[in-house]
């Protein structure tokens, strides 16, 4: 029989199933004479999303069978559990009230959402298809839903959404809302994926899966280290602005949950995207919420229901959860810690920054302004498991043409830097790149950098017209480059970069962050 309880067994300590799966295979096995490398692998697209992924192994083969067993598991759970597929599990409940034959798979997702609306006391909810469905009309419309719209959803999502049947294998839906198991689901079918990837190939040291910025960190990302992740800071959510903090991961999935990168727009003003099922009302009050637990199904669920929680309420709720620790960031900027997460964290370096010119002086760059620069990466056809992480280079010339600031360099292995012909004949040095970080999910292939203004000694430049270039090279793609010129002088401009067989147009925004 079926019981939150037992969920939570067969759930909640998926890293000691990890652990134990790598602990009696290291038994079993001889020791390996090759030692352990790190390869990489980025798909756009997965899960509508980002999937970035290392595996440490002995060789290209090993590591290959690992990314086949976890896009495989990926794929089979997809199609379960997503509602953007028509043929799902998921959709074919959504389309009937009458009992639907369902898979175990299914009906655990279920379960878990039952045991976190109860304790969330309806924070957290499983059935918010005709709510969002409310809001995303409303954003057409041009004004947010009506309270004579809201309050009927709202009391429907206080009722059971669904009735599970174990014995018989079937979900029926008791009410109009349709499920929409995305918040709590991708969570589940990461951790499954690990599980998926260390059967496969039980023998490997360590891998770490990064969905969109929910992470799963499985053994270690060398002999004796743990996995690195960065922490997105809310207030700078651009992929290449420093970390809110550094955590340091073994057997521990991490998710964080922020209105940064998705919600509604209305005149002008942004709300989340996280709905308050027991309101009805974007999320306010949270800033972000990153949460560290023992599998991803839990951190997603926690993530969430603590960005609709208020701040308080919400360190009381990770305090009566086993085995989670969490970071809130609060409206107003304040950082509230469980007692726990600090032991996570990589203590910052006290050497304190060069001293530099103030921006904002006559003639220098205003202060507290930046250029933001949104990026489109396409997903070129063909076999999508072809298809690597392309190198991307962001740099700024002035007006006499000299590079004065590389903003970003991304790539996987710094021998193929030269790659990106343009940049490299300009900077042939060692690169900066954007480091394993947990975020709010973002649509497949989106990136937000900024220029801050300063140059690449860290000094504040004089306002003026620039030139933004970027120029990406992908494996299996084509090498582009594009640029476009921006007024930085003190009125806030744009200008666009045209979009190439690689990446769409390019907006670049100068002004007071937004």
């Amino acid at each position: 029989m079926f019981s939150p309880g037992s969920l939570l067994i067969r759930w909640g300590s998926i890293g000691s199933l990890l652990a134990c799966v790598f602990l009696t295979v290291a038994w079993l096995e001889p020791v390996r004479a090759a030692a352990p490398q790190l390869f990489t692998f980025h798909h756009e697209g997965v899960l509508g999303t980002s999937l970035d992924l290392q595996v440490q192994a002995s060789d290209a083969q090993q590591a290959a069978a690992v990314e086949t067993a976890i896009l495989d598991e990926i794929e089979r759970l997809r199609k379960i559990l997503s509602t953007y597929d028509e043929t799902s599990e998921v959709s074919r409940v959504n389309a009937t009230t009458v009992p639907v034959p369902c898979s175990a798979e299914l009906l655990d997702v279920l379960g878990f959402y039952d045991w976190w609306t109860a304790k969330s006391r309806g924070a957290y909810n499983g059935h918010l298809g005709e709510l969002i469905g409310a809001w995303k009309a409303a954003e057409k419309a041009g004004a947010p839903p009506a309270a004579a719209t809201l309050i009927p959803i709202v009391r429907a999502l206080a009722l059971p959404g669904w009735k599970l049947d174990r014995t018989a294998h079937t979900v029926q839906r008791l009410t109009s809302g349709t499920l929409d198991v995305s918040s709590l689901g991708k969570g589940y079918i990461i951790s499954k994926a690990v599980v998926a990837g260390r059967t496969k190939v039980p023998g490997v040291p360590g891998i770490l899966l990064n969905v969109g910025g929910d992470i799963f960190a499985s053994g270690a990302s060398a002999p004796g280290m743990p996995w690195m992740i960065n922490v997105a800071n809310p207030a700078h959510s651009e992929d290449n602005a420093p970390p809110l903090t550094q955590l340091k991961l073994t057997d521990r999935a991490i998710s964080t949950s922020a209105a940064y990168e998705r919600g509604y727009t209305f005149g002008g003003k942004h709300y989340s995207h996280i709905l308050d099922p027991r309101t009805g009302l974007p999320a306010e009050g949270v800033a972000s919420a990153t949460v560290i637990a023992g599998n991803s199904a839990n951190a997603n669920a926690l993530a969430t229901t603590l960005c609709v929680l208020k701040p308080e309420e919400g360190l009381e709720l990770v305090r009566q959860i086993q085995d989670a620790d969490c970071l809130i960031v609060t409206a107003d900027g304040r950082q509230l810690r469980s007692p726990r997460f600090a032991t996570y964290e990589i203590p910052s370096a006290k050497t304190p920054p060069p001293a530099a010119p103030i921006a904002g002086q006559p003639g220098l760059w205003p202060a507290n302004y930046q250029v933001s620069i949104s990026i489109l990466l396409k997903t070129p056809t063909g076999n999508a498991r072809q298809i690597r992480r392309p190198y991307v280079a962001v740099w700024v010339e002035n007006a006499d043409g000299k590079r004065v600031r590389t903003v970003a360099v991304w790539g996987n292995a710094p021998k193929y830097l030269p790659d990106l012909p343009e940049w490299w004949k300009l900077a042939q040095q060692d690169p900066q790149w954007a480091a394993t970080v947990t975020r709010a999910t973002r649509p497949a292939g989106q990136h937000r950098i900024a220029w801050d203004g300063l140059d690449d000694q860290g000094k504040p430049l004089p306002t003026g017209t620039y030139t933004v270039f970027l120029e990406v090279n992908r494996q299996h793609g084509s090498h582009t480059i594009g640029s476009a010129k921006i007024d930085c002088n003190r009125l806030p401009a744009q200008a666009v970069i045209a979009g190439t067989t690689e990446f769409g147009q390019t907006t670049l925004s100068f002004g007071p962050p937004q």
